[in-house]
C-alpha cells in the first residue's frame, strides 16, 4: 500500500470528466473524452514514478545507486569487488619471456592475468596473477586454471595453477549493506565501544560479521572475533586487513586482538531406510547439503546445534523415508558451542539398513 495507490489512470479520468459540465457528451469516444484521457494517463504515470521516488527515499526500500547514496549519508560506502589472486605455472621453451597482463582461463571462462613479467628457465616459470574482475568466482580450485586463450607467445606451451586461487570477494549486496546500515544506525555506536569495533570490522571486505568482547582479558583488551559470508573463519590475509584498519582507528590505548571465529565440526552418523532405487551417495551428498543449510542459519547467531534438527536435515533429503542410531558428535543431544565458535559440516558417515 502507497501513498498515490489511489490514483490511477481510471480514477483520474472520471475525476477530469466529473468538471466538464454535464450537457457536454462526455462518452467514451467523444471529443472531450479523447482530449482528456491522454492527460488522465499522463498523471496516472506520473504518480506511478512519485510513488518511486518516495521508496527510493527511505533506506529499507531503495536499491543500487540509491541505497548507495542513502548510507553515504551516514558516512558509509558499499565494500567494492575483491579480485582473487595466486600463482600460475607456465611450461614452454627456454628463455621464453611472459610479460604482465598475459591474460589465461580456466575451461569455464573465468580469466586471470599476471602482474608480473616472468622469463622461463628450465622450462618453468612462476607468476602472479589476480582474476581479471572482483569476485568469488575468482576463488579456483588447483588445477583449473588450463587455457592460454588469447595468448600468442611463441614458446609458451601450457599454463596451470598449483595453488588454490584465493581472497576474492563479490561486490556487498544490497541486503548486507543495508543491514550494516540498519546496525549502524540503530545500536549506540561511539567512543570505542563494542558496536564501534563490530561496525570497523565489517567495513573489510571478506568480513560478514564481528563481534567484541570488551575487558576479555583484563582492563584495556578488547577481543574482536570474525566471520566470513560462509559462516567460517576468514582468511588470514582478511583477519590481517581487518587488524590493521582496526588498528589505524581504534582509541588510543587499546589492547586489540583480533582473531577468526573458532570451528567446531559437527560429525554425523546414521543408518538409513532408503526408498527403492535410491543411491546412499547420492542421498549422503543431500544429508551434507542440508546439514550445511541448517549449521549455517545457526552459526554466529545461537550457541546450540539441535539433534533434532539434524534429523530434519536427514529426513528432508530425497530418497530418505526414515533413520535410526543418529549420534551427533557421538552423543545422543544437542551440541553447545561457545558464543565464539562456529558449527560446520565434519564427518557424515550414513549406511543404508
Amino acid at each position: 500500500m502507497t501513498i498515490f495507490d489511489g490514483e490511477t489512470y481510471e480514477a483520474i479520468l472520471e475525476r477530469m470528466l466529473a468538471r466538464i459540465p454535464s450537457d457536454f457528451d462526455k462518452r467514451e469516444g467523444s471529443v472531450i473524452y479523447d482530449m482528456i484521457a491522454p492527460a488522465a494517463l499522463e498523471l496516472a504515470q506520473t504518480y506511478a514514478e512519485m510513488d518511486n521516488v518516495l521508496d527510493l527515499g527511505f533506506a529499507d526500500s531503495a536499491y543500487g545507486e540509491y541505497l548507495d547514496r542513502k548510507v553515504a549519508e551516514q558516512g558509509m560506502t558499499r565494500k567494492e569487488a575483491v579480485k582473487s589472486t595466486g600463482i600460475l605455472t607456465f611450461y614452454g621453451l627456454e628463455g621464453t619471456d611472459i610479460p604482465a597482463d598475459t591474460r589465461v582461463s580456466t575451461v569455464d571462462g573465468i580469466y586471470f592475468v599476471t602482474t608480473e613479467t616472468v622469463t622461463i628457465t628450465n622450462g618453468v616459470a612462476k607468476a602472479e596473477a589476480e582474476a581479471e574482475v572482483g569476485g568469488a568466482d575468482g576463488n579456483v580450485g588447483v588445477g583449473e586454471i588450463t587455457d592460454l586463450d588469447d595468448s600468442d607467445i611463441d614458446g609458451l606451451t601450457s599454463v596451470n595453477n598449483d595453488v588454490e586461487f584465493t581472497g576474492g570477494f563479490d561486490e556487498e549486496s544490497d541486503e548486507l549493506l543495508y543491514t550494516r546500515y540498519q546496525e549502524h544506525v540503530s545500536r549506540p555506536i561511539t567512543s570505542g565501544n563494542k558496536y564501534q569495533y563490530e561496525s570497523w570490522a565489517k567495513e573489510v571486505n571478506g568480513i560478514y560479521d564481528a563481534k567484541c568482547y570488551p575487558l576479555w582479558n583484563g582492563p584495556g583488551t578488547v577481543k574482536v572475533v570474525l566471520v566470513n559470508e560462509d559462516k567460517r573463519s576468514p582468511s588470514q590475509s582478511v583477519i590481517t586487513a581487518a587488524e590493521t584498519y582496526i588498528e589505524s582507528v581504534r582509541p588510543i590505548g587499546a589492547d586489540v586482538t583480533v582473531l577468526g571465529v573458532s570451528e567446531i565440526p559437527i560429525d554425523v552418523t546414521a543408518k538409513l531406510t532408503l526408498v527403492d532405487g535410491a543411491s546412499i551417495d547420492d542421498v549422503t551428498g543431500l544429508i551434507i547439503s542440508n546439514i550445511d543449510t541448517y549449521l549455517k542459519t545457526v552459526a554466529f547467531e545461537q550457541t546450540t546445534v539441535r539433534y533434532s534438527q539434524i534429523g530434519n536435515a536427514i529426513l528432508d533429503a530425497e530418497g530418505v523415508v526414515d533413520y535410526a542410531d543418529l549420534k551427533v558428535n557421538g552423543s545422543v543431544g544437542n551440541i553447545i558451542t561457545a558464543s565464539d565458535e562456529v558449527p560446520f559440516v565434519g564427518a557424515v558417515v550414513v549406511t543404508q539398513n
